[in-house]
């Protein structure tokens, strides 16, 4: 993903020791494949995981017109998703149901059955690469069950299903291990820039992206994201528990309500660019203003503040900052670690009902940086025009 930093950053910014399972339902809805898996070796397991959770795992495609040299041709988006609720919610991320750039609303949703149902893009983060899509039909849905992403180990069996490349190799089965933890890979092929991902060598490829990260139990423990293409066997994955939260509110309101830090930031690197000073740290954010009667002015968090860390989660950068949020609800407490003249000092915040989005104070800023990333993008897309108008002139035909 193209990511266009303006000059002050963004306000708010993350075994097979027993395989009976007892039946039990997701976390927001009744998971109906009831299928007990009692396996004895890896090939097994994954023929029994690939049964219990093939009936949850679909197919996305998304279709638009794009302009190209040879003028406005039709392009088309292929990715994986998860029902996660028999009511018809489907768990994928940001960028499998993106088209030139932009969230799409309408989509095409493929059953196991190989029917296809249209639906519509409900709730999207592209910052953590999530989306959830609703579909309405008098099909019997199953449900995937939701496991526990906190209670993995590296070594664990991991099994991923999606559609790599195209609709063509739809429902196709992966096994590898987990092979890391807490990993932070930035936006590579497509992902975002969440952190404390899972890394497996189970096999992700294109297509494969929004499907299910599954354990020994065929429970979701993460939804895979992202592959890097320059190495074999690295792929990662949005750990479930992070994620569960963002299901249920989805589904409850129809939105997910972000948490509110309330400050405007920008990472280090660019405060020290525009101060001309090193900062005494190369990761964290750069405190700019606090805004009144948020979580951070009622921590004494100061202009010229350094956060480095908020819990157990280190502050890289504003992208970091906006994942860690995502973790607190209102009334949730953590410890901030910060840097004020060089000495580190820790506080305590509490998230409250305070929004970025009702602050006129905060809301304006926002405005003027957008204004400022809008103009940035509109020079040089003007740029890529006049150069490709210079191309077209001189080898058209």
């Amino acid at each position: 993903m193209a990511i266009v930093f303006s000059i002050i950053g963004g306000i708010i910014g993350s075994a097979v020791t027993g395989y009976q399972m007892r039946n039990k339902s997701s976390s927001t809805g009744e998971a109906s494949n009831n299928i007990t898996i009692s396996a004895s070796d890896n090939a097994t397991i994954a023929s029994a995981v690939a049964q219990k959770s093939m009936p949850s795992v679909v197919g996305i495609t998304t279709k638009g017109v794009q302009q190209s040299f040879f003028g406005s041709v039709e392009v088309q988006g292929v990715g994986s998703g998860v029902i996660v609720d028999p009511k018809g919610y489907i768990l994928t991320n940001a960028h499998v149901v993106k088209l030139n750039d932009q969230v799409v609303e309408n989509v095409t949703v493929r059953l196991n059955d190989e029917t296809d149902i249209q639906g519509k893009t409900i709730w999207a983060d592209e910052m953590i690469d999530l989306a959830i899509v609703k579909i309405d039909t008098n099909e019997k849905l199953t449900a995937a069950e939701l496991g526990d992403s906190d209670a993995i180990n590296i070594g664990d069996p991991a099994i991923a299903i999606g559609n790599p490349l195209s609709l063509q190799f739809s429902q196709t089965v992966t096994q590898g291990i987990i092979s890391g933890l807490d990993r932070y890979v930035g936006a590579v092929s497509g992902g975002g820039y969440m952190t404390g991902l899972i890394q497996t060598d189970a096999s992700i490829n294109g297509g494969n992206s929004g499907g299910p990260l599954l354990n020994s139990k065929g429970e979701v423990i993460g939804i895979n994201t992202v592959k890097v293409q320059s190495a074999e066997g690295l792929g990662f994955s949005i750990p479930i528990n992070f994620i569960k939260p963002i299901i249920k509110q989805v589904i409850e309101t129809g939105t997910y309500k972000e948490t509110s830090i309330g400050m405007l930031t920008m990472d280090v690197n660019t405060a020290a660019q525009i101060f001309g000073q090193k900062e005494p740290v190369e990761e964290g954010i750069f405190v700019y203003k606090v805004y009144d009667n948020s979580p951070a002015a009622a921590a004494g968090l100061e202009a010229g503040d350094i956060v480095t860390k908020i819990g157990k989660d280190d502050v890289k950068d504003n992208n970091s900052l906006k994942t860690i949020l995502y973790k607190y609800q209102e009334g949730d407490s953590a410890e901030v670690t910060y840097l004020r003249n060089g000495k580190e000092n820790t506080t305590q915040i509490t998230f409250t009902d305070y929004s970025i989005e009702k602050d006129a104070d905060a809301q304006k800023d926002m405005q003027e940086q957008e204004a400022k990333r809008q103009e940035e993008l509109q020079r040089r897309q003007s740029t890529e025009d006049a150069l490709l108008e210079r191309f077209r002139q001189q080898f058209g035909n």
